[in-house]
């Protein structure tokens, strides 16, 4: 019986083995590398919900992966105005130390709290966030409540 001959298995170089990413930005970078097929000029552009969708995390889970491999100069993220934003690889030169990472996913946790407290609603809805009156500052620096 004649066996069949696999393609190469892919190779995991030890850089980023033992950068020190979390399962979801791993997977994450995987997919990205898949996606640009491991070239720096290549592009990443699908939309989040079905990158998500592919890597089996939620949504908000590969948010916080995208933005850490993006702080952590891994990829770069080119936003697109009414379309899905582009993914590419960085070369490691221009990748943080990885000494930086648990500092990097700290400030990220730290931006999301600063967000959510400051989501404002002048509405009744179930936005997260504080209710707030609108408020009207008078020429004495007064604050006159609607």
């Amino acid at each position: 019986m004649e066996k069949q001959s696999l393609p190469p298995l892919p190779m995991v170089h030890s850089d980023l083995d033992e950068y020190g990413l979390d399962p979801y930005e791993f997977r994450i970078y995987a997919h990205i590398v898949r996606r640009t097929g491991g070239n720096l000029d290549g592009e990443c552009f699908a939309k989040l919900k079905k990158t998500a969708e592919i890597c089996h995390m939620s949504v908000r889970k590969a948010q916080y992966a995208l933005k850490t491999l993006c702080d952590a100069g891994l990829i770069i993220k080119e936003q697109r105005k009414g379309k899905s934003d582009i993914y590419r690889l960085m070369p490691k030169s221009n990748w943080k130390p990885k000494k930086e990472l648990k500092q990097i996913r700290q400030n990220i946790k730290e931006s999301q709290k600063e967000e959510t407290a400051l989501t404002v609603t002048t509405t009744g809805s179930t936005t997260p966030g504080v209710f707030f009156q609108p408020l009207i500052f008078n020429g004495d620096n007064q604050i006159i409540i609607l």
